[in-house]
């Protein structure tokens, strides 16, 4: 799993310095950041990930009808930033990134199974390609609040682990779908652009509950998540 992070962290910040590059190369006709006709960069955010438990009972997975069945972990995400400009009040924007969660999380007064004394981790590591429109209505000086919305695609890699400790949870979904919405802050400088963002992410598709093929003692579901982005473009 390190390994694996480490890979896709490497991916991002080439994929950052091949964006930073192709910034610098955009023609000049313009001396402020607002008149470029593609905007790179790279937004550094935390998240809190709605997560829904479930037990399984003869590779089944069902809901935890009692205790703590809902769970609030805090996370992070790095993402880069490609922005097309459409018009005056339009952009589209794509955000290609890695996120990430880990907590432990108590059974409490749930009647199945445990073991006793035992953390059970509640962890993932995603990758996510968001897509999205951007509405700007005004402008303020150098201030401009934005609204977006938009579908985001998700597969996570602890879906592919075979893990044999019994303290794991696994995802219920290697992949999902989500939908976002959200608001935002930009100030222009004369070579940047500063944000910061406000967002909900919805997901779309259910639980994989069926198939037989659930054999650890717990398992977890992300649902919605919720995060706050610094964004610099250029």
């Amino acid at each position: 799993m390190k390994v694996m992070f480490r890979g896709i962290a490497m991916l991002c910040v080439l994929q950052l310095l091949f964006f930073t590059g192709t910034a610098h190369s955009q023609e000049r006709d313009s001396a402020t950041v607002g008149n470029h006709k593609i905007l790179y960069g790279l937004q550094v955010g935390v998240t809190i990930n709605t997560v829904d438990l479930y037990n399984t009972s003869g590779g089944v997975a069902h809901a935890l009808e009692e205790g703590n069945h809902t769970i609030h972990v805090p996370g992070f995400r790095f993402a880069v930033i490609g922005e097309i400009p459409l018009n005056r009040n339009f952009s589209l924007r794509a955000m290609p990134g890695v996120s990430l969660f880990k907590s432990n999380w108590e059974p409490g007064n749930v009647s199945v199974p445990t073991s006793p004394s035992t953390d059970y981790k509640v962890e993932s590591v995603c990758g996510e390609l968001p897509v999205d429109v951007k509405f700007i209505a005004i402008r303020w000086g150098h201030l401009e609040p934005y609204l977006v919305s938009g579908l985001s695609y998700r597969f996570d890699f602890a879906s592919l682990r075979n893990d044999s400790d019994d303290g794991s949870i696994q995802s219920l979904n290697a992949h999902d779908i989500s939908f976002s919405f959200g608001c935002g802050l930009d100030w222009y400088t004369r070579y940047l652009k500063l944000g910061v963002e406000f967002k909900a992410s919805l997901g779309l598709l259910p639980p994989h509950t069926s198939g037989g093929d659930h054999t650890n003692p717990f398992y977890f579901h992300n649902s919605n998540s919720f995060y706050i982005g610094l964004n610099i473009e250029a």
